[in-house]
């Protein structure tokens, strides 16, 4: 219930202060300088000499502030953006030295297996090899002998 009465009070806050503010139809205003004893043109507010200069220089500090901002914001993202581009080309730098060491590496492979594959210095493997299967056979051919006696 208390809820409820909050947003009603609430939404009338709100409704209330909408309906009951004035809006001028004119966007161009109007302006004259009065000395003391004059009687004003028309309804409105006078300002002195003082008020109208504070009213231009806030206006003017107002800018300023929003184009600092501007500026620290851009200045912040492009920041941003160096820092951002610059990893990624560190990344790629690296990528290419593992690259290159990874192509090196399976070039220096390929290259020994050529050198293999070519048969450099294969007799000895080639004597060697025919000896031990001359001298398993003969060992073989004895053994089967004597086990048939």
């Amino acid at each position: 219930m208390l809820r409820i009465v909050q947003v009603i009070l609430i939404s009338l806050v709100f409704v209330s202060s909408t309906t009951f503010a004035q809006t001028t139809t004119s966007t161009t205003g109007k302006f004259t300088f009065l000395n003391k004893g004059d009687d004003a043109p028309f309804t409105g507010t006078l300002f002195d000499p003082v008020a109208t200069a504070k009213i231009v220089a806030d206006k003017k500090l107002e800018k300023e502030k929003c184009d600092l901002k501007i500026k620290f914001q851009s200045s912040v993202l492009k920041a941003n953006c160096k820092r951002t581009t610059d990893l990624l080309n560190l990344e790629i730098q690296i990528e290419k030295k593992k690259n290159k060491l990874i192509m090196d590496a399976q070039q220096e492979e390929i290259e020994s297996l050529r050198k293999l594959a070519k048969g450099g210095d294969n007799t000895l493997w080639a004597v060697i090899g025919f000896a031990t299967g001359a001298i398993t056979s003969i060992a073989i051919f004895f053994a089967a002998t004597k086990i048939v006696k």
